[in-house]
């Protein structure tokens, strides 16, 4: 643990000063309606949009995590983390085109488009409550314990205190200006949040003695230098398990890559994403905003966070708690005023994922709760004042849930097991006409039942073991639940399907039985998506072989990279979906 000196603070004051200065330059015109609160009027630039993605995922806890699974499983381990990125450019090439068409204000307002009925009533009231509440208060509890973790063991900073200013910071600009003030918020936050995970693992690598040093301090301490740096794991004979030595086992990897990607949360886009697609310019926009998430966030940003828990293990060692190598490393390397500025990024990150979600959750709880089933002809703004009384009560609910949680990395994996059975039938019920509200319905209950049972009663089952099992019987369970009750209504799936034009085979009886003229948006987009994955794992595949050699075939990568963005880049404009 590190004293602060006293440029340190004046770097956290100016800091902190200039991130609710941001915040409060947008409050006109927040407070007006609904629209303007949650979505910016639905105004936002692809680039804007983009960058607050990322900096909602580049929150405190993220470093942290991914430093566990790095002196886990090696680099290997970060799978769990970019396995994500397939399904964030499926939404990119799909959803995020299909969101915009919907024009909804949260993804739980879908519902009662794409179905009918008590059902489909029922339904979105019970996401309203299991995104808004559940999941939301579960993700800032984790936040908010980062943040215990990280001042605990970089500084002597009272904790009660820093921890307070930074959450009345955010939720001072957030209750005022709404979804503007948070993704111009974040932009700020983003940009020098990347800056200081950049400088730190430079750091850290000089300190090793450069990636030779580094690979000579794993072999000397971890034992197999090449097998941790490996991005992809041999699929030769290897370990069982998800977490038995420094090396990602290929049985792990094929749950990653194959299933986790689509079995998880945000599988059409997840909620904050949503927020922010819905809040484009137009659907071109939507696009854009989350391509150039997905290329951010899973093959730029996370390669720092690499270097630096790989040389917090040949630095620190063998730590009882490898999350805290990354906030350990930070007090053991970085000078006076440098600690400091580290020091902020990490708790601009922490801001960046408060501010989004006290906004996502009161988006889910008045728009599908209280102006959907209570509250029902009010004015717009006495919704938004409501908004603004219920992310104070949002934010107390997780400060109770921070307490209750131990590991940050565990904790992702609970949430990411609790809705991975209904993963399927939200990408399912845009493309298949059968899908009914009762499928998503049972998914969800069966997800989350299964998960704490198998959690309960076998503690130490593998993730990837029990994420097999939960998607495995919550499958079984939906598709039950699908057959044996009534689709929707042949009114509302017309209704649905002029809307958003999904062009699937799926809905083939429909453009029938309807008179529509099907397109090819399917077809066309899976092809986008697989570009777009060529594209990303090319790049990523080239930073990692660029630093770790051999750098012929890093340098190689990196022209496919540059060669599938192009191709990418002419399709999409001649599909004519890039416009202001």
């Amino acid at each position: 643990m590190r004293t602060l000196a006293t440029i340190d603070y004046v770097v956290i004051v100016v800091y902190l000063s200039l991130s609710l200065g941001a915040g409060l330059l947008f409050t006109r015109g927040a407070g007006r309606s609904m629209k303007d609160f949650f979505l910016s009027g639905r105004s936002l630039p692809w680039w804007l949009a983009g960058v607050s993605m990322a900096a909602t995922n580049f929150s405190i806890d993220t470093p942290l995590a991914i430093t566990r699974y790095v002196a886990q499983q090696g680099i290997g381990g970060v799978w769990f983390f970019w396995s994500s990125g397939i399904s964030a450019l499926l939404a990119a090439f799909l959803f995020s085109r299909l969101w915009s068409r919907a024009g909804v204000v949260t993804d739980a307002e879908l519902i009662e488009l794409r179905y009918a009925g008590k059902s489909a009533a029922f339904l979105r009231l019970f996401k309203g409550f299991y995104f808004g509440v559940f999941l939301n208060c579960y993700v800032l509890g984790w936040v908010l314990k980062a943040v215990v973790k990280v001042l605990s063991g970089v500084t002597d900073l009272p904790l009660g205190l820093t921890l307070t200013v930074c959450v009345v910071v955010a939720l001072v600009y957030t209750l005022a200006a709404g979804l503007k003030g948070v993704v111009w918020t974040d932009f700020f936050q983003y940009g020098v949040g990347l800056f200081g995970s950049i400088l730190l693992a430079v750091l850290a690598l000089r300190e090793v003695g450069g990636v030779t040093g580094l690979m000579a301090g794993l072999d000397a301490g971890w034992g197999d230098a090449a097998a941790i740096t490996r991005l992809v794991p041999s699929f030769g004979a290897a370990p069982s398990g998800d977490a038995v030595g420094p090396w990602m086992p290929a049985s792990v990897f094929m749950v990653y890559a194959g299933v986790q990607w689509w079995a998880h949360k945000y599988s059409d886009g997840g909620g904050k994403h949503i927020q922010r697609m819905l809040a484009c310019k137009s659907e071109g926009h939507a696009q854009g905003a989350t391509f150039f998430f997905a290329v951010i966030n899973y093959a730029v940003q996370v390669w720092p966070w690499i270097i630096t828990a790989l040389c917090a293990m040949v630095i620190l060692g063998h730590l009882p708690d490898a999350e805290m190598g990354y906030p350990l490393l930070m007090a053991r390397l970085l000078p006076a005023g440098l600690l400091g500025l580290l020091v902020v990024t990490l708790l601009g990150a922490f801001m960046s994922t408060v501010d989004t979600h006290l906004n996502l959750g009161a988006a889910y709880i008045v728009n599908d709760m209280v102006k959907r089933f209570w509250i029902t002809d009010a004015a717009p703004a006495t919704y938004v004042h409501i908004s603004r009384g219920v992310m104070i009560l949002t934010l107390g609910i997780a400060l109770g849930v921070a307490w209750s949680i131990d590991s940050i990395g565990d904790a992702w994996k609970f949430v990411l097991s609790f809705a991975s059975g209904a993963g399927l039938t939200w990408v399912l019920r845009w493309f298949w006409w059968r899908i009914n509200a009762w499928s998503e319905i049972t998914a969800m209950v069966a997800s989350g039942l299964i998960t704490i049972v198998t959690t309960v009663a076998w503690p130490d089952m593998a993730y990837t073991t029990r994420l097999l099992w939960v998607v495995g019987l919550s499958t079984v369970a939906w598709l039950a639940a699908t057959w044996a009750t009534a689709p929707a209504p042949d009114a509302t799936l017309a209704a649905f399907l002029k809307r958003v034009r999904p062009g699937s085979p799926g809905w083939a009886r429909q453009y029938r039985a309807f008179g529509l003229e099907p397109d090819r948006f399917l077809a066309r987009g899976l092809v986008d998506w697989a570009i777009g994955v060529a594209c990303l794992f090319s790049l990523n595949f080239a930073i990692g072989a660029l630093i770790f050699g051999p750098r012929a075939v890093g340098a190689g990568l990196l022209v496919a990279a540059g060669a599938a963005g192009a191709l990418l880049w002419r399709r999409v404009r001649g599909s004519g979906t890039v416009r202001a």
